[in-house]
């Protein structure tokens, strides 16, 4: 009998058992890892979302363009004609795929001139555009998109390469001086898609005859830079004389009254405060004309208190610097916004410069007149204005308006026909003690938000709450300037410790297939 020491040994199971075992875990390990990814691509597609990381939020869509875009019923056809290489292009892009996801009816399409010259050849003869050509020989269209409504014609909106992108250079020659760059594209395009989708532009009609602002170009006092800031928003502009006349011109939705000079006879501001009460929608921006040293009637003083205003004839005076822009005590910045729906989205970090502006009291514990900007403590009401010396410090009075004193309001008027069982509102008025903040230079100016405010009481007033602007979001993007160590820290780190690590790495999975 053999001995058992020498005899052949027969290979052990279990090594080969741990082995099929093995081979069952990663099998079931990776088909469960392909199921998880199966199931976040469904989800994904069924519930598709896209995060905006930059520090700014510059690429998130506002509460106007959402709410445009959740009742978007329509489909609208974008059609981009930048090419690639432009600067605009790329933040245009991400802004689109935005809508996009938002809304399943907005349809991209992205035609460059240049590249897809056929294309863009059909498209130019159906919007009415052209291309042009650069001195490096690229085809260049004069728009930069078009938007559609479907596939009519008919109905289509331009937008021009300025209204996506505007650019503040910052100092020269300074290190890292950096370029402020606005992104205006949310404004236009939701402006866009307004216009093709809307049905009967809103009308505004702006009084004249006592030295109001006037519409359109050539005149000191103009509205036209508040006119082309919203010419994306469907409007039309009618001026009309109210001397002599009973009633406002058929089919206005607001009125407005801005910057008289002269005073309004007791029937016409009668017949403008019942025009609300009616139903119709008042905007009234008015100075504190100063005439021998006295604040002088605009002749609303007597109807406005019927409703629980007061239009006070003061000049305020703000005492807290920090709101000074100059020595002026006149000129201030407003930083106190009432909770309503015109400010609302003000009163955070907004600033509204305000030049020449008097006080609006609210009369009353009604509750029906809401305050929508208010002065410092520090503000006050100068009622005596032979008081106000330009090189003195003012200084309150006893006649004087305490602050913080109010500078603008809003009501919704009760019909006179109002009764217990029938609550149905009239029309809503504003009130503003200034109108020198629609300024061209203030509604330009990017750091203020006085366009922003002007649009909101005229969207309000018109009852028209898309109207409320979508201020353009600002970057800063600068040079990067590396000094000789900073760029031989780059090189080191660059192809020194990536080589490294990746070989560090390299060598501990070659160590742990060994083991």
């Amino acid at each position: 009998m053999a001995d058992a020491a020498s005899s052949p040994q027969k290979p052990s199971s279990g090594g080969g058992e741990r082995r099929a075992m093995q081979r069952i875990g990663a099998s079931v390990t990776s088909l469960a890892l392909l199921a998880i990814l199966a199931m976040v691509n469904y989800l994904a597609f069924r519930h598709y979302k896209r995060f905006d990381w930059t520090s700014q939020g510059i690429y998130t869509l506002s509460p106007k363009s959402q709410k445009v875009l959740r009742e978007l019923d329509k489909s609208v056809d974008v059609y981009v004609f930048l090419s690639r290489g432009e600067s605009g292009f790329l933040s245009t892009d991400e802004l689109l795929k935005r809508y996009s996801a938002a809304s399943q009816n907005i349809k991209l399409h992205y035609v460059d001139p240049d590249r897809e010259a056929s294309q863009f050849k059909l498209l130019a003869q159906r919007f009415g555009i052209a291309a042009g050509v650069l001195e490096s020989g690229e085809a260049r269209a004069d728009v930069a998109a078009v938007v559609a409504l479907g596939d009519t014609s008919e109905k289509n909106w331009h937008i021009n390469r300025e209204d996506l992108v505007a650019s503040d250079m910052g100092p020269m020659g300074a290190p890292g001086g950096a370029e402020e760059v606005q992104l205006k594209g949310e404004q236009a395009l939701t402006g866009a898609i307004m216009q093709v989708t809307s049905g009967r532009p809103t009308k505004l009609c702006a009084t004249q005859g006592h030295g109001e602002w006037a519409l359109g170009e050539g005149e000191e006092r103009s509205l036209n830079s508040l006119q082309r800031g919203l010419h994306h928003d469907n409007l039309v502009w009618e001026a009309f004389e109210t001397l002599g006349k009973t009633n406002v011109p058929e089919g206005c939705d607001a009125v407005l009254v801005v910057g008289p000079l002269r005073a309004f006879s007791d029937a016409e501001a009668k017949m403008l405060i019942g025009y609300v009460r009616g139903g119709g929608n008042l905007l009234l921006a008015l100075d504190p004309v100063i005439e021998r040293d006295e604040i002088a009637s605009t002749g609303f003083e007597g109807p406005l208190r019927e409703v629980n205003i007061r239009l006070d004839q003061d000049l305020v005076l703000e005492l807290d610097k920090e709101r000074l822009l100059s020595r002026n005590p006149a000129e201030f910045v407003v930083t106190e916004f009432g909770d309503h729906q015109t400010t609302r989205a003000l009163q955070h970090s907004a600033r509204v410069l305000l030049i020449l502006a008097r006080s609006v009291s609210v009369l009353g514990n009604t509750g029906d007149v809401e305050i929508l900007m208010r002065g410092s403590e520090k503000s006050f009401g100068k009622t005596n204005i032979a008081e106000v010396a330009p090189d003195a410090e003012p200084s309150r009075g006893v006649s004087d308006i305490e602050g913080p004193v109010t500078l603008a309001v809003g009501t919704e008027l009760k019909s006179p026909s109002d009764t217990d069982k029938n609550k149905t509102r009239g029309g809503r008025l504003a009130v503003i003690g200034d109108s020198d903040f629609l300024t061209d230079a203030l509604l330009q100016t990017p750091e203020l938000a006085n366009f922003h405010l002007a649009s909101a009481l005229i969207g309000w007033t018109s009852q028209r709450p898309a109207l409320i602007e979508i201020p353009p979001k600002k970057i800063k993007s600068g040079n990067i300037v590396f000094s000789q160590d900073d760029l031989w820290s780059l090189f080191f780190r660059v192809v020194g410790l990536l080589p490294a690590a990746a070989l560090v790495l390299g060598v501990a999975v070659w160590l742990n297939r060994r083991s």
